[in-house]
């Protein structure tokens, strides 16, 4: 496996040790970090100058993987190092307000962010279903999401935004990689954990005076761990059925695998896992990746879930009320 690292003008493959690559689901921008020997230390290395802004990219096997920008600089004089962090460009869709209302569908509204943010779209995950959604210094990121979640709430897919090279895609989230993890091939460390702490398994509905409408619950559940009762006011403008059933929880479970590593196994898809002696056995979703070059090897850890779930954003109940004001005044 040939890796070139690249930041600013320098090709600097030859000086960083150790480079690690990494994302979560929960953290958006997915990250790059390495260090690099300090040039006085050693009047025979080259010398570079990187700083806070420039570019980085990383190559694999002659194939772009990865491309952000240098945020932060670190420098240890004990260690003789400098330290450099990089996150790719979903950290401006992060860190950006957007002030509009939209009423399109999620995608289209994704390219309309991009486009007024200067961040280069793939593609974005088609989903036909048209959202109303006020977004007056509303995070951008925040508001790709609360368009998806609508979305998801109607027909069921998760979605997740992530950056393939320059170029931001909303994908399916939970689409099959196509990476098999086997304990007697490339699965070298496994382990398997399971939580009852997030169960509910019942769920009162009410409507907006308090008086109970309805009731769902998860009768195996509540035999077995007992109840954990959650109340769902009614909402104008939402689907209550699907918000109501969005609160049953099941057995949290989980698991983390250190592999030989393989770069189609990132946050937000799904892998393979056969290892019975951990329990961990069938389609997984990565959670969280670090997928680490040093020395020579090639190594990832992965920490795996075994439900799909998607960071919901709500659109703001006052906006919604903003938006009843506006129709009653139309009238």
């Amino acid at each position: 496996m040939t890796v070139k690292l690249v930041a600013g003008k320098y090709d600097i493959s030859t000086l960083a040790d150790k480079i690690t690559w990494s994302g979560d689901t929960k953290q958006v921008a997915r990250q790059l970090t390495f260090s690099l020997p300090r040039m006085e230390s050693d009047k025979l290395l080259p010398k570079v100058s990187i700083s806070e802004g420039d570019p980085v990219t990383l190559q694999v096997d002659g194939k772009q993987l990865y491309y952000g920008i240098i945020m932060d600089v670190e420098s240890n004089v004990s260690s003789h190092t400098v330290s450099y962090t990089a996150l790719d460009l979903l950290w401006y869709v992060n860190q950006s307000d957007i002030n509009h209302v939209y009423s399109d569908t999620p995608e289209r509204i994704t390219a309309n962010i991009c486009a007024e943010l200067g961040v280069p779209l793939g593609s974005a995950a088609k989903t036909g279903i048209s959202v109303y959604m006020p977004c007056l210094g509303k995070k951008a990121y925040e508001a790709i999401m609360a368009a998806y979640t609508a979305a998801s709430r109607r027909n069921g897919n998760k979605y997740i935004p992530l950056m393939q090279r320059d170029r931001l895609q909303v994908i399916v989230k939970g689409t099959y990689c196509g990476v098999v993890l086997d304990g007697g091939y490339n699965l070298t460390e496994a382990s398997y954990k399971s939580s009852m702490q997030q169960v509910v398994n019942r769920v009162v509905i009410t409507n907006k005076d308090g008086k109970t409408v309805n009731t769902l619950q998860d009768a195996a559940s509540r035999r077995k761990y007992g109840t954990v009762q959650r109340v769902y006011k009614q909402q104008d403008d939402v689907d209550n059925a699907a918000e109501a059933r969005a609160l049953l929880k099941g057995l949290e479970r989980s698991g983390s695998v250190t592999a030989l590593g393989d770069v189609r196994a990132v946050s937000g898809y799904s892998v393979a896992v056969q290892e019975p002696v951990s329990g961990l056995y069938g389609k997984f979703y990565v959670e969280s990746d670090t997928h680490t070059w040093e020395a020579g090897k090639y190594t990832m850890q992965l920490t795996l879930a075994y439900d799909n779930l998607m960071d919901e954003h709500e659109i703001d109940k006052v906006e919604d009320k903003d938006k009843s004001k506006s129709k009653s005044k139309s009238k």
